[in-house]
């Protein structure tokens, strides 16, 4: 393999040696590391490399996709992403294969060749377009006729020895004039004349003669012709005038007609519609990509009205602003719709003449990829929205949750307003869920895992929600299932968006029925449809199955079924969004979800999740009993006072020693002071984030650097920080999100005791 200038753009490092090795041994080289977005713009502005490589790790999507897009527009940069297996179905909904290619680590040495060398054909095909362009300006500065090229606004920026021999002006002198002083030529009546673009790019040799005034007055017989000079990106960039003296004809006719003939071969041999219209919006000139692009097979689109050919989805507003621009003699440019191919186009206007020089460029991928920065920016904004009123809801739900509970356990289901309690604390319950699955949805937060098991919290839900009165409910929720570590709540939306998906199929009535199964290694039905969901077949998994007998989704369907956005549904409520939330929880799980359906006779969902055989307990089992009957201390930080009364009466309550904290500073120095003191807390609850002082997660470390062997618990209602899904790694035993009943507060504080 042929070495390249590579950028290889790593902003994490984890396999970055293992990267570059495999680089360097199908000998493409050194690559040159840029380690952050800054970088890798200054490097590409110094080195000009032929490829770059974007090297990533887990949930760098969002960043990737932004420097692509700016390496691409910017730069024109062939791009090859290295993402992780985990990565590959956003790549695919990002669209990031068409004009990118990318590559699922970990890698063979011959899959990286084949993807660098597809990556760079592009590029490779480019230079050779720009070779072939430099050939022709070559031909065009040997000719034997005069030649002027101009910009896009008329100035002078080229003339060849015979132009100047002709005009009397000199290139040094012409540069930055205008054609018009440069190059004045007038009729046979004296009358000035503007240069036109002849159809076919030939010398015009019709009867009328013209004459060009130069320098010093002379005036000289000459026949010409114009034709679009465009740069190696096909940009319109000026004009190229072509003229000789009429008694050159008969030395050269045969050598001129040839070069006039590349001419046009290069003019037709661009990849975008070129062409030229009157002050009528006649076409007067095309070259063959425009015959195609408007479905002509022979050159009648001459003579024709160019609104008569575009396609009906161009706006009044844009026809109205294209207009516009022609009376004032500006340039123009906007993007459209073709419905017939299904691509996005740019039309745009060059004044000339009378009339206007216009092109047709595709620009299809541009509008995907700034659609999809749009959809990705305003799910980041979403998700920042979301996390800050999660936090703050959470809190306030904390504390209507965990008095309603104590009310629940104080009040005798006899008593009067019992039951309003109860439905007040299921409401309550609701509404976290709801707060839950938008942050899922939004920041896509990686899960709180407890050893649960699925029966009881189906069976909770069962009993939860509103059924449909035309609906049968079945539930087959046997006691022998598996434990699964997973997270409680995230199961619980994947449940409830099934059913709610299950109900909505059914407008009309149904049945619906969920059951529970133990997927042994060698059952008849494990070997069937651990196929079909791709599992590990050296795991042992609990399926769960929710089937419904409604209208079902065709094949079309089924295939985008999990994008997002994409729904079924004709509700104006309907999102599109809960399967799309189903699919993330589960993938984040190490589990599998598939969907069966047939039109017109329902619909079956496989949920599978990863089993503990070997742990016969959930994290709920009462240990009241197991703890030993020694005096407990424990130590709290909460800055949310109701939240901090809340907490100090249910320990209490157990009967623990509580100390209260509200900053994170306050509860170092309480603790060390104790520690000190010959004592220590027997167990630590920190609240993640306090406002405008020290957090949980600072605090701890302190703390641990007098007192290794500290117990700690942290709370949160910022459901997806990564502190929340690996408290161990930032020196917590276990979590506890916000908001929490008592008895699930007593538990954890029981298990982690214990």
């Amino acid at each position: 393999m042929k070495p390249f200038r590579i950028l290889l753009v790593d902003q994490n490092g984890t396999d970055l040696e293992y990267v570059t090795r495999s680089l360097m041994n199908l000998g493409a080289g050194s690559p040159v590391i840029a380690r952050n977005e800054s970088e890798a713009l200054d490097d590409i502005d110094k080195r000009n490399p032929e490829l770059v490589i974007l090297n990533l790790n887990e949930s760098e999507s969002m960043k990737s996709m932004s420097l692509a897009s700016k390496i691409r527009v910017n730069h024109s940069k062939p791009i090859l992403f290295l993402t992780p297996d985990t990565e590959s179905e956003a790549f695919e909904k990002l669209n990031l294969g068409g004009s990118n290619h990318y590559l699922i680590k970990p890698f063979e040495g011959n899959d990286l060749k084949s993807a660098i060398e597809l990556a760079v054909s592009n590029l490779e095909y480019k230079e050779n377009y720009i070779s072939h362009e430099k050939q022709f300006l070559n031909a065009i500065k040997s000719m034997s006729d005069g030649l002027i090229s101009t910009d896009i606004v008329g100035n002078v920026t080229y003339m060849n020895p015979v132009a100047e021999a002709l005009t009397g002006w000199t290139l040094a002198e012409a540069r930055r004039m205008v054609l018009q002083d440069v190059f004045p030529i007038t009729n046979s009546s004296g009358k000035e004349s503007h240069v036109e673009i002849a159809s076919g790019i030939q010398i015009n040799t019709s009867l009328e003669k013209f004459f060009l005034d130069d320098k010093f007055g002379r005036k000289i017989p000459i026949q010409n012709s114009a034709s679009p000079l465009k740069d190696q990106k096909g940009s319109l960039v000026g004009l190229v005038v072509v003229f000789r003296q009429p008694n050159d004809l008969r030395y050269g006719d045969n050598k001129n007609d040839c070069e006039a003939e590349s001419i046009k071969k290069i003019v037709d041999g661009l990849a975008e519609p070129l062409f030229l219209v009157d002050e009528f919006w006649i076409l007067k000139f095309t070259n063959i990509p425009t015959l195609d692009f408007f479905k002509s097979k022979n050159d009648r689109l001459i003579g024709e009205n160019l609104w008569n050919l575009t396609p009906s989805s161009i706006s009044n507003g844009d026809v109205d602003k294209a207009k516009s621009a022609m009376t004032n003699r500006n340039e123009f440019k906007f993007d459209f719709f073709d419905d017939q191919v299904g691509g996005w186009y740019e039309l745009s206007g060059y004044p000339y003449g009378d009339g206007m020089m216009m092109r047709i460029s595709d620009v299809t991928t541009r509008i995907q990829e700034s659609q999809t920065a749009l959809r990705m920016e305003r799910l980041e904004s979403l998700s920042l929205m979301a996390r800050g009123f999660a936090h703050d809801f959470n809190n306030l739900l904390t504390v209507i949750l965990g008095n309603l509970s104590l009310a629940n356990v104080k009040l005798p289901k006899s008593a009067e307003g019992f039951d309003e309690v109860e439905n007040a604390l299921s409401g309550t319950i609701r509404a976290q869920n709801r707060i839950q699955q938008l942050l899922t949805f939004a920041k896509g937060g990686a899960p709180i895992k407890k050893h649960i098991d699925l029966s009881e919290i189906v069976h909770e839900i069962s009993n939860e929600i509103d059924k449909i009165k035309n609906i049968n409910y079945s539930f087959d929720l046997p006691k022998s299932i598996w434990i699964v570590d997973a997270d409680p709540g995230q199961f619980r939306r994947v449940v409830e968006n099934l059913l709610r998906n299950a109900e909505q199929a059914m407008p009309e009535g149904g049945d619906i029925s969920i059951t529970l199964s133990n997927l042994d290694l060698e059952s008849d039905l494990s070997k069937s449809i651990k196929r079909t969901l791709e599992l590990n077949a050296s795991c042992h998994y609990v399926l769960m199955k929710v089937s419904d007998n409604g209208k079902g989704v065709n094949e079309s369907e089924k295939l985008k079924i999990f994008e997002p956005y994409y729904t079924t549904k004709s509700d104006a409520n309907a999102t599109g969004i809960g399967l799309t939330v189903c699919q993330s929880i589960i993938q984040a799980h190490e589990g599998s979800i598939i969907v069966e359906s047939t039109a017109g006779k329902g619909t079956s969902v496989y949920v599978a999740l990863p089993a503990l055989i070997n742990t016969g307990e959930s994290d709920f089992k009462d240990i009241s009993n197991e703890i030993n009957e020694k005096a407990i201390e424990i130590l709290i930080l909460e800055d949310d006072s109701l939240i901090r009364q809340l907490l100090v009466a249910n320990l209490e309550k157990e009967g623990y020693t509580v100390s209260q904290t509200e900053e994170g500073g306050e509860a170092v120095n309480v603790y060390i002071e104790k520690f000190e003191s010959g004592k220590s807390f027997d167990l630590v609850i920190m609240d993640l984030s306090i406002p405008n002082g020290m957090g949980g997660a600072d605090a701890i470390k302190k703390i641990r650097e007098v007192d290794p062997n500290v117990v700690a618990i942290v709370s949160s209602g910022y459901s997806d920080d990564p502190v929340m899904s690996d408290p161990k790694s930032y020196g917590f035993d276990a979590v506890l999100p916000k908001p929490y009943k008592p008895h699930e507060l007593n538990l954890l504080v029981k298990k982690t005791l214990k």
